[in-house]
């Protein structure tokens, strides 16, 4: 009877435990760390992106990191996203806090480089997704001519 309650008790803090991992539940693919492989602007490669931009997704969260190898240094921002159908991943950088009242101030945007707008909720499209891979699209259209970026990303987690 006491080996019972001792395996009941070792499988409760085993799956309490576990459950750890995924704040506020299950998320899916898109839980953990991703790195930014490419970047690509109207199919051709971004020859401006160095490789050293990652997104991590938890809870409703999201906070991409630009990292510096040679310094062990990085920048952070922080926002939400939602996915309100299949394909489709919503970014949300209009958080703000007491010290930045301004929309997409103070590590509340996009990382430089990505092309992505800020102080503003926008869609891109979720081309392919996978436990190991993503590629995701976002057409800027403020321009008479549209501008279609593409983001291949890699589990990196």
């Amino acid at each position: 009877m006491h080996k019972i309650k001792i395996l009941t008790l070792a499988l409760a803090l085993m799956f309490g435990l576990g459950a750890c991992t995924h704040n506020n539940g299950d998320i899916g693919d898109f839980y953990g760390t991703w790195k930014l492989t490419e970047i690509t602007i109207d199919g051709e490669p971004d020859a401006d992106y160095q490789g050293d931009i990652f997104w991590k997704f938890q809870a409703s969260l999201i906070q991409m990191l630009t990292v510096d190898d040679a310094t062990h240094d990085y920048t952070v921002s922080i926002g939400s996203w939602s996915q309100p159908q299949d394909n489709i991943l919503r970014l949300d950088f209009t958080h703000t806090d007491t010290d930045h009242p301004e929309p997409g101030s103070s590590g509340y945007y996009p990382q430089p480089g990505l092309h992505l707008p800020s102080a503003c909720v926008f869609d891109m499209d979720i081309i392919s997704m996978s436990s190991s891979k993503m590629v995701l699209r976002y057409t800027d259209t403020t321009d008479a001519q549209p501008i279609v970026y593409q983001y291949s990303f890699k589990k990196w987690n």
